[in-house]
């Protein structure tokens, strides 16, 4: 619309749609063209002219404007921003939506082994009020390009809770072994609401929930329904998308003697090489340097071996059987589609409870279909779980674990009973048996091949020494991670035929004595008399059920707080009354 100021330079005041004089006040007219162009205009002659259906612009308003123009607002980059390396700070400047704020906040997520490294991203405001935030990944460029390809391709199979890229750069001259070209994702649950006004946080890391429920004294959120979504539905029909089954090496495919290398026999050797990337990385194997000092005396040896000697020299003698395991663990098993990288950091929670999938990076086909979730319930173990638990706890979930007799057989009851009365092992517990259960149906179908529980035992041995490289657990889990992988080596050894010796073989026979008695439960059949009855707990898995409906079906989040609320009880009644024909589309 035109200005009172611009019809002023024209013969007398007029709107360009109108005459001159045309429904306007004359006299005024006349008496303002004797003003001076420039003069100020008081509060009787704007009211007069905005009654007219002119605009006065606000003098002190173009002077603040005029003002701001001419401050140029100095670039913050804040939180986890001193982690970036020169080149990724560049790339960064140039996405299109830093481009627009002045102050953007980042918060390391993840530090992978080969120097990617992903971070939320937060633009705020020049007052700091933080916009919806997003994901920002860094890798080389031939990795982003690819994880580009793949996320379009395989994202898809996840359902629609897999998030979109907003923007890609590269940043042009860079070394192509340097991590400095930069994918960003829409964070999921970031569409909901306004973050200022947000009470609870957009989105949530299965990291961050399971880690919560773990250490929380009373436990408020039940998350088997959360996991049964996750895993039981979403991951197993991304999974299943190419299912077959195919004969495949597994000591080959966990790369069993390889990770004993890295995460037990050369330590130093590796930490040395993964430094000139990053210190970050080579936290991992620096901590501690020597793979002894988890287990000083010997204790975990003596245990599970029955003999006292280091872990190194145990882990020696066990690499020198690579030929016989090679040979005993070709077999026919079901492979699929593989994620290849399923943490809690890469499932995701949003406000509403849906489960969203990130990074396609690792995507593979024709893996073992386990690959993915023993790697799941290792992080569960040695990364998310404290040491607010008896470790006596832990060792008996360990033996029972990687004792497992077959695919079909769900976690020995005796073990609630062990655990009564311990708050965090009974939440184990459960998280377990749920992660069992997973296990046995991916594992299974009409033509899936026999199976002695090797394939998960295996699986889970191998995940075991990796996490003893990664930077992330703390010597205790490390410990942990420890004990198991020496279980798993008996296990294997054992099933290999290679004396283990007596004090293992009791122990194996006790634990395989125990998934024994459970053959009557819930997803156990025999070899000989077929399908058995399943028996259901209805005190536990009557009110899971129902969580599970509500958490599909009955919530929805609150457009500003992002809070969840229960539709039942925030709605209105409304009575509506009809009268006409209806068409209904067939």
């Amino acid at each position: 619309m035109a200005t009172l100021l611009e019809h002023r330079k024209m013969d007398g005041y007029h709107s360009p749609s109108k005459p001159a004089g045309f429904g306007m006040d004359r006299a005024w007219m006349e008496c303002e063209a004797e003003r001076p162009q420039d003069a100020p205009l008081d509060a009787d002659d704007a009211w007069r002219a905005a009654v007219k259906g002119y605009f006065v612009p606000d003098d002190d308003d173009d002077e603040e404007q005029v003002e701001e123009q001419k401050v140029v607002e100095e670039l913050m980059l804040l939180g986890d921003a001193d982690k970036l390396s020169a080149g990724q700070r560049q790339v960064l400047l140039q996405l299109k939506e830093a481009e627009q704020y002045s102050r953007m906040k980042l918060k390391q997520v993840n530090l992978s082994f080969s120097g990617a490294a992903v971070y939320f991203f937060t633009p705020m405001r020049s007052d700091g009020t933080p916009l919806p935030s997003s994901v920002l990944k860094f890798d080389t460029e031939e990795c982003v390009r690819d994880e580009l390809v793949k996320t379009e391709k395989y994202g898809k199979l996840f359902g629609l809770t897999t998030p979109k890229v907003k923007d890609s750069q590269f940043l042009d001259g860079a070394d192509p072994k340097e991590p400095s070209s930069v994918m960003q994702i829409d964070l999921c649950g970031g569409i909901f609401g306004l973050p200022e006004f947000a009470s609870a946080p957009p989105v949530q890391t299965f990291a961050s929930v399971i880690e919560d429920g773990l250490q929380a004294k009373e436990h408020k959120v039940d998350v088997i329904p959360i996991i049964n979504e996750a895993l039981e539905r979403r991951m197993f029909y991304f999974t299943m998308t190419s299912r077959k089954v195919q004969s495949l090496n597994l000591a080959a495919s966990y790369k069993l003697v390889r990770f004993v290398g890295h995460g037990i026999l050369n330590r130093a050797k590796e930490g040395a090489k993964r430094a000139e990337k990053s210190p970050a990385l080579a936290a991992g194997f620096q901590r501690p340097a020597d793979i002894d000092d988890l287990d000083p005396e010997g204790n975990f040896l003596a245990e599970l071996t029955g003999k006292r000697q280091t872990a190194k020299e145990y882990f020696q003698d066990f690499v020198g059987y690579e030929k016989i395991l090679v040979e005993k663990f070709e077999r026919s098993v079901v492979v699929g589609l593989c994620h290849n990288d399923l943490h809690g950091g890469n499932l995701l929670l949003d406000s509403q409870g849906l489960i969203w999938l990130i990074d396609f990076a690792t995507v593979k086909d024709n893996v073992h279909v386990l690959m993915d979730l023993t790697k799941f319930l290792a992080a569960c173990l040695f990364m998310y779980l404290q040491d607010n638990v008896s470790e006596d706890h832990v060792r008996t979930f360990c033996k029972i674990l990687v004792t497992t007799p077959d695919a079909t057989t769900a976690m020995p009851a005796s073990l609630e009973e062990a655990v009564r009365g311990d708050a965090t092992a009974t939440f184990v517990l459960a998280l377990l048996t749920r992660l069992r259960h997973c296990l046995c149906i991916y594992e299974n179908g009409d033509d899936a091949p026999d199976n002695d529980g090797l394939p998960f035992a295996l699986a889970f041995f191998s995940w075991s020494t990796r996490m003893l490289a990664y930077s992330e657990p703390s010597l205790h889990q490390k410990g942990r991670a420890l004990y198991c992988a020496i279980a798993g080596a008996q296990r294997l050894l054992w099933d290999a035929g290679v004396d283990v010796g007596p004090g293992a073989c009791q122990w194996i026979e006790q634990n395989r004595v125990a998934w024994e008695g459970q053959k009557g439960r819930r997803l156990s059949t025999s070899a000989d008399c077929g399908a058995q009855l399943a028996f259901y707990e209805f005190g536990v898995e009557f009110p899971r059920y129902l969580a599970q409906v509500g958490a599909s079906e009955a919530w929805s989040t609150d457009f500003l707080t992002r809070e969840r609320v229960h539709v039942q009880e925030h709605c209105t009644t409304i009575t509506m009354k009809f009268a006409g024909r209806l068409q209904p589309r067939f």
